[in-house]
């Protein structure tokens, strides 16, 4: 390595290097469409990597955002991307070095507790302290099947198709009073929502051009949206159009049941794919027969304590708790060591103790659990928590659960 520098991002023209850097580690044509529209909310002295004097051969780097935890409070958090290493620099420890580098830098600048990741192979980051933490789902069926239970309530609001700018000046209302309360959403400034709905030749490979629509309630006031694609097919018995779902967000269930009928009813479509939806996503319940929407589980978003006192006190406990964690953290060694977490559904402290440990937890564990997704009684069952005090597990785990699953941000 002592050929390499380690260094951030200096100006325009090395972030276009950095990103072709990226589009080359993950197998892809660089799109620079997509790396104009990435500028618009990259801070280039958070991204980093290694380079040889004549190009970047490691990279990493972090958005800066707000992530909502259990309790509804929204707290900064690094959202962590574009981690690459050029095949011909494997197996020199450069990803190691950048994921050390980064999580010293994180707790050094105190602004955020908390980092987040998507896995592009999902065993890489366990041992740099990242677990995994929610779970993305796809659902999928046939149209004609997805009939809904007597008795929905479709309410007496109107959906219409819009265009990108009426998207854009509408659906951020309802999108953030749709996910307030929802573990795992992460704030959607304005660049972030023209990236979001950005359509280029590449997006439109699996589908087609990107569709929108809003829901009214009869006073006007909008209050759901969909974005989707629709790919096109024929057959010589008639058509088979899939409709892709992007996204269906509601701010009350009679706007999301209409607006889910007007994708589910459209002409010519026979069946529909949404993907990146939590476990508890309500269409699941809405239809009649629970058989004829698919339902595939995919690992979601890895999560990362920084600061384990100061994270553990940000979010809120469905029930209360005092209990002692013995944490292990071998890749960030400041947070090793016994806490004391006391809390409960309005607030939380955690603090250093020498009382004896209820529960020993590592720090991968502990990320899992922190968005209350995964339950620490099932991790204790698998051996991978160890409960000294008997039914600390199962007490803290009530604790630590929420009341609704975990979300998936933005891939980031």
């Amino acid at each position: 390595m002592s050929d390499l520098t380690l260094r951030t991002v200096t100006d325009d023209d090395d972030f276009q290097a950095f990103q072709n850097a990226v589009y080359s580690a993950f197998l892809k044509e660089p799109q620079q469409d997509e790396i104009d529209s990435e500028r618009q909310f990259t801070d280039y002295e958070s991204m980093f990597g290694f380079h040889d004097g004549n190009r970047w051969v490691a990279t990493a780097g972090d958005f800066a955002k707000n992530v909502i935890l259990p309790g509804g409070a929204a707290v900064p958090v690094a959202a962590v991307t574009m981690v690459s290493v050029a095949a011909d620099h494997r197996r020199r420890g450069l990803l190691t070095a950048m994921m050390r580098h980064q999580l010293e830098r994180i707790r050094a600048d105190g602004t955020e507790a908390v980092a987040m990741l998507f896995a592009s192979e999902a065993p890489i980051y366990g041992r740099f302290g990242y677990g995994l933490s929610s779970v993305n789902v796809e659902l999928s069926g046939q149209v004609r099947e997805l009939t809904f239970r007597p008795g929905v309530d479709l309410g007496g609001g109107t959906v219409t198709q819009t265009d990108a700018g009426t998207l854009l000046d509408t659906a951020p209302a309802v999108y953030d009073a749709a996910v307030a309360g929802l573990p795992g959403r992460m704030n959607r400034p304005r660049p972030w929502w023209q990236h979001w709905i950005h359509d280029n030749e590449d997006r439109r490979k699996e589908s087609g051009r990107i569709r929108f629509a809003l829901h009214h309630e009869p006073d006007g006031t909008p209050s759901a949206f969909a974005i989707y694609r629709p790919k096109h097919r024929w057959e010589s018995n008639g058509p088979h159009s899939e409709l892709h779902i992007q996204e269906v967000r509601a701010t009350n269930p009679r706007a999301y049941a209409r607006i889910w009928r007007f994708l589910l009813d459209m002409d010519l479509v026979r069946s529909v794919r949404y993907d990146g939806v939590t476990v508890d996503e309500p269409l699941r319940h809405l239809v009649a027969d629970p058989r004829a929407l698919r339902c595939e589980v995919f690992d979601g978003i890895f999560t990362r304590l920084v600061d384990v006192p100061a994270a553990l006190a940000l979010r809120r406990y469905a029930t209360e708790v005092d209990v002692v964690l013995e944490v292990a953290d071998e890749f960030c060694p400041w947070n090793t060591g016994r806490y004391r977490l006391r809390g409960g559904p309005d607030g939380a402290d955690c603090e250093k103790s020498t009382a004896s440990a209820d529960i020993a937890i590592s720090a991968r564990e502990l990320g899992a659990v922190y968005l209350g997704g995964v339950s620490l009684a099932a991790l204790a069952a698998a051996g991978l928590v160890g409960e000294a005090t008997p039914g600390a597990a199962a007490r803290a785990a009530a604790a630590f659960g929420w009341v609704v699953a975990p979300g998936i941000p933005d891939h980031f």
